[in-house]
């Protein structure tokens, strides 16, 4: 494991206190039909930025247009997870099969956690824990200052996805089988099922368990009393978050991957017939559906204040010379027009973006290693800042941005620090 440091461009182109989740978490202090993040966000502790799965970094200085890259640290395989920072130190798994904890600022290693197989979920940090899933059907509570293991739970399937807090709670997604994860599954020959649970924190005991029957891949969404989460059977789920009783379904055409996001009273998601899903968060009714026109999306969704933003992988035929190219497309979150479509040089968009007040950053990617995938830089209204490339298949990570610095993993094997 080597560190390079103040390395620049070859592409076009302190910690603060923490409230969980970086702005306002505190379900009392904003209305259901209002934005859930209404301070400055500084800290990025979960997947998305918080329990909400908003991927909204309000108030965070942007990335200059001549940015540099201020360090990466190497593993030893692909960095597809995506990066918590919280007090200063960035929390990241790795397909070496270990979580590390770097510092924020230096880049210097702080430790590193070893598990037994991939690690593609975004860390969840909360009362000075770490918890995070493996492909070795674990989910562990790691201590935040040493690496030491504080517990370790045990399922029946993969854990791909990323656990959500709240309160004493731990809410995470087990099983993948399809895709991405087949041949482990197929290694592990565990089950096609798939659940969600509900963890007690400090013990990695049950509280609840809600079997889906399909994998549950995505991150949890959680306001109020209710979890939002998707399923592989193309059904979201909304669950009692203190018993997992189901208040409400809502059915899609296909698998769903993508993490829900909770703003405004309204859930935000997306699945792999390639549309947008805007439903009411308390009761299930549909509001709008956008179709992005491409072969699916499998990234999750940004909501600021005024827009929806995500980005998907377009449809390629075998028999069609013509090729078509991943897009980002911001959305009027109101009735899902689209308001910008900003056309890539990638033939995949796993990422999920992370959106500021004026800027937007998302990573794509390719199935094979080539040139024109790495992180884009967009403004709101769709122009282009600056563009990294990064080598391997490019960027599935989700970017954080805290602190006027962009932490995410790229399968190249870095963890990368952009400023």
């Amino acid at each position: 494991m080597t560190k390079t440091n103040r390395r620049r461009f070859l592409g076009i182109v302190a910690a603060s206190t923490v409230t969980l989740g970086g702005g306002c978490l505190d379900p009392a202090a904003s209305e259901p039909g209002e934005h859930p993040v209404d301070e400055p966000v500084g800290a990025w502790p979960s997947f998305r930025g918080d329990r909400f799965n908003t991927g909204f970094a309000k108030g965070v200085s942007p990335i200059g247009s001549n940015p540099s890259i201020e360090w990466t640290v190497e593993t030893d395989g692909p960095v597809w997870g995506s990066p918590a920072v919280v007090d200063g130190t960035v929390y990241i798994g790795s397909a070496d099969h270990s979580v590390y904890a770097v510092d924020a600022e230096t880049g210097d290693t702080r430790w590193t956690f070893p598990t037994e197989h991939r690690v593609e979920g975004t860390p969840a940090y909360g009362d000075e824990t770490v918890y995070v899933g493996s492909y070795d059907k674990h989910l562990y509570a790691i201590e935040a200052e040493t690496g030491d293991r504080r517990w370790e739970r045990e399922f029946a399937g993969l854990v791909r996805g990323s656990p959500t807090l709240h309160e004493d709670a731990v809410v995470v997604g087990v099983g993948c089988h399809n895709l991405a994860c087949s041949w482990y599954a197929e290694e592990a020959e565990v089950s096609e099922d798939g659940w969600v649970y509900s963890l007690d924190a400090a013990t990695g005991e049950t509280n609840w368990r809600y079997d889906v029957g399909d994998e549950v891949v995505g991150a949890p969404a959680i306001r109020g009393d209710t979890v939002y989460i998707g399923g592989s059977d193309g059904v979201l789920y909304a669950l009692e978050v203190g018993s997992g009783d189901v208040v409400w379904t809502y059915e899609t055409h296909s698998m769903i991957w993508s993490s829900p996001a909770v703003a405004f009273g309204t859930v935000y998601f997306g699945d792999w017939t390639g549309e947008i899903h805007a439903v009411d968060a308390t009761d299930g009714e549909t509001e709008w559906t956008a179709n992005t026109h491409g072969d699916y999306v499998s990234g999750s969704v940004a909501v600021d204040e005024e827009a929806v933003y995500v980005g998907h992988t377009p449809y390629n035929p075998a028999d069609d010379p013509t090729t078509n190219y991943g897009e980002v497309f911001r959305l009027d979150r109101t009735n899902g027009e689209t308001e910008w479509r900003f056309e890539t040089s990638a033939l995949e968009i796993g990422s999920s973006p992370v959106v500021t007040d004026d800027r937007l950053y998302i990573g794509t990617h390719r199935q094979s290693e080539d040139d024109g995938v790495g992180v884009h830089a967009l403004s709101t209204e769709g122009e282009e800042e600056w563009f990294l490339e990064v080598g391997g298949r490019g960027v599935g990570s989700s970017p954080a941005l805290v602190d006027g610095s962009l932490y995410f993993g790229g399968t190249d094997g870095r963890i990368y620090a952009v400023g």
